[in-house]
């Protein structure tokens, strides 16, 4: 779960705090000035109302992931604001009011007032989730750019078999299938079991193999023809008979790889 926008620093927690409290006060003005209420009832709905906005919308981040469509969205904003008019109507309750009419008189300043900043709050998150997202791709695409030394080309893989280790050089690799949390090494001396991904392999391997498919890296020295084969496949025929699966993305890095 990534962390909350507003507790990532002590400046974000402190505008949090003194900006829910300021749009607190400003709806109890609001209800005092225009709606007719009492100092005292004004406060306690103003306040009620505000503080449990504040809240939901504080949650709302932790849930936002998990509600995509708009109308979800605004199932949303309506129970959260069905809360806070209970809530506002029960402080006024507790301050004695006389008339229950005169919270139905409030209802539509309130409702306007917490859509109003439940809208400024989504856009706010929407904007921090893109920003963030914008970042992870330029750290993608930094470190695509920029090699990393760990990342440096291999030429030898060890592989351990029981009380025998073997030693097979990155020449002889035709292909690496995916298996489980393991990979197949296959040459043409025989096939070897190694605990590693492919995502290892597809960086330290010689330019000379292509991930032509999620589950198979090639050594583009053994392939001997490519054929279409269905609507968005390719057979990939190696020299010594075997038969690999490309997809259409594995097929065009492939087409790069053999300048086609």
């Amino acid at each position: 779960m990534s962390q909350h926008p507003l507790t990532e620093t002590l400046i974000r927690r402190e505008a949090g705090v003194a900006i829910a409290v300021l749009s607190a006060l400003l709806l109890s003005f609001l209800l005092f000035y225009y709606g007719g209420l009492s100092l005292c009832s004004a406060a306690a709905a103003g306040m009620t109302f505000g503080l449990i906005q504040a809240a939901a919308g504080y949650m709302y981040w932790y849930i936002n992931s998990y509600i995509s469509s708009i109308p979800g969205k605004v199932v949303m904003a309506c129970l959260v604001l069905l809360v806070s008019l209970a809530g506002a109507f029960l402080a006024l309750l507790l301050c004695g009011i006389e008339q229950p009419n005169h919270f139905l008189v409030q209802i539509p300043l309130m409702v306007v007032y917490g859509i109003f900043g439940w809208v400024i709050l989504i856009m706010w998150y929407g904007q921090v989730v893109g920003k963030s997202q914008m970042t992870e791709v330029e750290q993608e695409l930094k470190e695509a750019v920029t090699p990393s030394p760990e990342e440096e080309q291999i030429s030898r893989i060890s592989v351990k078999e029981g009380t025998q280790i073997h030693i097979v050089h990155v020449e002889e690799l035709h292909y690496i299938q995916a298996y489980g949390d393991y990979v197949i090494l296959i040459t043409a001396k025989g096939r070897y079991i190694k605990e590693q991904t492919m995502k290892y392999f597809e960086s330290h391997l010689p330019a000379t193999f292509v991930r032509i498919h999620r589950s198979c890296i090639v050594n583009s020295e053994v392939i001997a023809r490519v054929e279409l084969f269905g609507k968005e496949s390719y057979n990939v025929y190696l020299k010594d008979g075997s038969t690999l699966k490309a997809s259409t993305t594995g097929y065009k890095f492939l087409k790069e790889k053999l300048s086609l």
